[in-house]
């Protein structure tokens, strides 16, 4: 019996099957966020070039790498953006006309996700510098402000991290621009700036206690918040409230990380703040003190701190033991400790701590390298894997470092050193390395390609390499990183943190031949940079 055959052109153009829209907009989203990929999908129809825009706009600055051509196209398309009153922001108190700009098909600043105040001050500076001669601080500054205003005015709660600055707040009158429609229940990281003291009345157009009651309504469901206190003098304030700090912690549902920085004073009301933590005890995982005086402050308020596992203190004073002796008996468990500034922390302070909390740490981080912590930290805690440690003197190159980091079984190294001998300290590092370590992480003044030579000699088997250099790497240098990189087949990551600006042709060379071993390659530029450099160029065989 033979099967009929079927017309196709007898098919109704009806019985086509489509996705929904919103199916569509899922599977769409799950594209890479490859632009060469994206842009194709751009002209298949309206639909499919929103979605596409959205993915293309979600954190501009991270993909146009401090290029100033694409910094200055970026906040071109922005300026089209402005509304009116953020135009007149920028031209009415500076005698300053905005080039004509037609407005954009879509308002790309309501896809924003994550973008960072010096990425926009970067980029306006970009485009300052390419429209007017002469610098006026005053203009970028605004220009700077507007754009922001934008970011938030136009924002359709996609902003998943914020900052505000001192200036971001004074500059408008906020309580017009978060209004209901305007949500901001996305953001998961916020950074703040706010004066000492916050008292009703001042000189601004908004206070900040005005300001932070706006916050307080909108962002409920951060989880990690960074506050800054901004200092107006020397002078002591005759006022400060920890108040609004307070309610601020208090309303989060699931805040996880807490970094308060720049307090110098007001122990006590340093105090209530830390015990306001009662209500994150089951959210609550890192605690980071930066430049803060612990004078007249009690810690007991952690205890209870279920979750906590990170504590770091970085160029703190006013630590004393009877500080770490409140967290005996405590209801955490640390995992990771960090104590930064040898001038005004004691050992006698990082011994307590570790006596308590030794034994549960994972990852450890200091730059008081005496003779005493290293032994107490030997002792206390054998189960280090991530280590992270700042050297600062030549007096500090002694073997009892080399040796406590070889009989520690490290997944990562993290070493800062700022010595003149780095020959010798590469030399001892390479000898001793843990056979354990995948990860190391190297930042110093200068590198050369002998001392790379020193340490390349343990011949450990390592997964990522990261320099943070504050001189440029030669050619030899990357010579050596190739011949040690090529002959290890596990080999994932090298990154360069350098102020070189420029690659010569044959370190570029280089660099291509590296990726050939190593699947991600970071420096100063995307290395499809390089690739897209070298296929212009008509190369002669003369490295290889």
């Amino acid at each position: 019996m033979s099967v009929p055959s079927i017309q196709i052109s007898s098919i109704s153009k009806k019985s086509i099957i489509s996705l929904p829209e919103d199916c569509t907009y899922e599977i769409i989203q799950q594209l890479p966020e490859d632009t060469s990929i994206l842009h194709k999908f751009l002209f298949v129809n309206r639909f499919w070039c929103k979605c596409i825009i959205s993915i293309l706009w979600k954190i501009p600055f991270n993909k146009i790498n401090e290029n100033k051509i694409k910094q200055t196209r970026l906040i071109h398309t922005y300026l089209g953006c402005l509304d009116e009153e953020e135009k007149n922001y920028i031209e009415k108190d500076n005698l300053f006309n905005l080039p004509l700009i037609k407005k954009p098909f879509f308002n790309y600043a309501r896809y924003l996700v994550r973008f960072t105040i010096s990425e926009l001050d970067s980029s306006v500076r970009a485009w300052y510098d390419n429209y007017m001669e002469l610098k006026y601080e005053c203009i970028i500054k605004c220009i700077m402000n507007s754009i922001y205003h934008l970011f938030i005015r136009s924002n359709n709660n996609h902003l998943v991290s914020l900052e505000f600055k001192k200036d971001w707040i004074h500059s408008w009158s906020w309580e017009k621009v978060l209004q209901d429609n305007i949500k901001l229940s996305s953001i998961k990281k916020l950074n703040i700036e706010l004066h000492e003291d916050l008292e009703e009345d001042g000189d601004y157009i908004l206070s900040d206690l005005k300001f932070y009651n706006i916050l307080l309504s909108r962002c409920n469901y951060l989880q990690s918040l960074k506050i800054y206190f901004i200092t107006h003098s020397k002078n002591y304030f005759k006022y400060f409230s920890s108040n609004q700090i307070i309610k601020m912690i208090q309303v989060q549902k699931n805040l996880q990380i807490l970094n308060i920085s720049n307090f110098y004073q007001y122990g006590l009301e340093l105090t209530k703040i830390i015990s306001s933590l009662s209500s994150q005890i089951n959210s609550l995982k890192e605690l980071q003190f930066i430049e803060v005086n612990f004078t007249n402050c009690s810690l007991i308020g952690l205890k209870i701190c279920l979750n906590l596992d990170s504590l770091s203190f970085t160029s703190c004073n006013g630590l004393t033991i009877d500080h770490i002796n409140s967290l005996s008996n405590s209801s955490f468990k640390l995992k990771s400790l960090y104590f930064y500034d040898q001038t005004t922390i004691y050992q006698n302070i990082i011994t307590k701590i570790l006596s308590l909390f030794g034994n549960s740490l994972t990852k450890f981080g200091t730059s008081l390298l005496t003779d005493f912590v290293i032994e107490t930290t030997s002792i206390r805690c054998s189960n280090i894997k991530y280590l992270s440690i700042i050297i600062e003197n030549d007096d500090l190159l002694h073997h009892k470092i080399f040796h406590w980091i070889y009989n520690l079984e490290l997944l990562e190294l993290d070493i800062a050193i700022y010595i003149r001998d780095t020959y010798e300290f590469f030399k001892l590092l390479g000898k001793n390395l843990p056979i354990t370590l995948k990860i190391l992480k190297l930042s110093c003044h200068y590198i050369s390609h002998n001392s790379l030579r020193n340490l390349f000699s343990s011949r450990v088997n390592l997964e990522r390499l990261i320099f943070r250099n504050s001189y440029e790497f030669t050619y030899d240098c990357l010579m050596v990183i190739y011949e040690y990189i090529r002959y290890y087949e596990n080999f994932k990551e090298l990154t360069f943190k350098t102020y070189k600006k420029e690659w010569s042709l044959r370190d570029l060379k280089v660099l291509k031949e590296i990726k050939k071993y190593c699947p991600l390659v970071n420096c100063e530029f995307d290395i499809s940079t390089v690739e897209e450099m070298l296929d212009e160029c008509i190369l002669e065989d003369f490295l290889f």
